[in-house]
């Protein structure tokens, strides 16, 4: 084939052979001392996964998949976020939030523009064999979730624009606490306010409000504020609380976990060590008794000066109401969050260490 003006580097096999191989420990160190990527704690990078930019930025506990490739320009991955094997991410600029999650098989790519950008917010997640095209920019908020096969399009072409056929780039932006389940596509210059669901195996043109529920081909919303998303009273919301704790115990026992208490202050034991739950549903007046290495669940918002207390102590927290959580946790604290994730529930981390 004859050569272009510029290099195509879809497949970077000179990087993959130099560093690909490497054991994590060795190839962080490598990218640290020899092309200067500013990696934060405990980065995890598998056999066959490698980063390739010129500016790159990788916070603390990210996980990087086997045969992952992540290239771009400018690329910036928050804490705890992870990119799943054999998933491939190219673009001008790489912009990845905390908590963040790109499962197996994603493919973020296509043709390149100088402003080309994909952007993905904190606490969202992209499921598997999903492709995203950045050709333009494509911005996902925070909070959003991606389903499986879905296709998210920035520009449209192939016949002749002289031909009078139509050739469209054009950007695509998705709000906060969107959601798409499987197989929704996504076309050009669309946007998708905060809040909003697609349904299964739609088809999004142009701009939905927030707020909405819009299902089709093209898409129509069928419901939207303040119908959707359903009002819950303060009893509803402490009934889902109720059976979510349950659902959790009785998912743990089956894992092995034993329970000891069942009121607002239990027990859980596995392997040998023990955690403590404090479960406050009204008044936060027992998170006064916390101790390190507990985990208080709240269902009412903590005040900063509450915070602060919990965080000076040690004292691990996921507070329901205000929708934050420690920085870090014990693992139970860590499972709780990962099953309240199961229901939607996604807590934005403390940003002091």
């Amino acid at each position: 084939m004859a050569r272009t003006l510029l290099p195509k580097s879809r497949i970077p096999i000179r990087h993959l052979l130099c560093f690909g191989w490497l054991p994590s420990p060795v190839k962080v160190w490598a990218y640290r001392t020899l092309l200067g990527y500013r990696i934060g704690r405990h980065v995890r990078i598998a056999l066959g996964g490698v980063i390739i930019g010129d500016d790159v930025e990788v916070g603390d506990h990210v996980e990087i998949g086997l045969l992952a490739i992540v290239q771009g320009r400018r690329i910036r991955i928050g804490r705890h976020s992870s990119i799943g094997t054999m998933s491939y991410v190219s673009c001008e600029q790489i912009e990845i939030g905390e908590d963040a999650r790109i499962r197996e098989q994603v493919y973020v790519g296509g043709p390149q523009l100088p402003e080309s950008r994909f952007t993905l917010g904190d606490r969202t997640i992209v499921l598997q064999m999903a492709y995203i095209n950045p050709t333009k920019p494509v911005v996902i908020g925070d909070d959003s979730g991606i389903g499986g096969h879905c296709l998210i399009f920035t520009h449209g072409a192939w016949l002749n624009v002289l031909d009078g056929y139509p050739v469209t780039y054009e950007p695509v932006t998705l709000g906060r606490s969107v959601w798409l389940p499987w197989r929704v596509f996504v076309m050009p210059g669309a946007t998708i306010g905060d809040g909003s669901v697609i349904g299964a195996n739609s088809l999004v043109v142009g701009a939905i409000p927030a707020n909405s529920l819009a299902v089709g081909s093209p898409a129509k919303v069928i419901r939207s504020a303040p119908d959707f998303p359903t009002p819950l009273t303060a009893e509803d919301r402490a009934a889902l609380v109720r059976d979510m704790v349950q659902e959790f115990d009785r998912f743990v026992v089956h894992g092995g976990t034993t329970i000891d208490g069942s009121g607002p202050v239990r027990t859980y034991a596995r392997d040998g060590r023990r955690w403590r739950l404090r479960w406050m549903a009204g008044e936060h007046g027992d998170a006064a008794n916390a101790q390190r290495d507990d985990t208080v669940l709240t269902e009412g918002a903590l005040t900063d000066a509450e915070r602060a207390a919990l965080r000076a102590r040690g004292v691990a927290w996921l507070d329901l109401g205000g929708r934050t959580r420690s920085n870090d946790g014990t693992p139970l604290t860590e499972e709780l969050a990962l099953f309240l994730g199961r229901y939607g529930i996604r807590l934005a981390r403390d940003p002091r260490p």
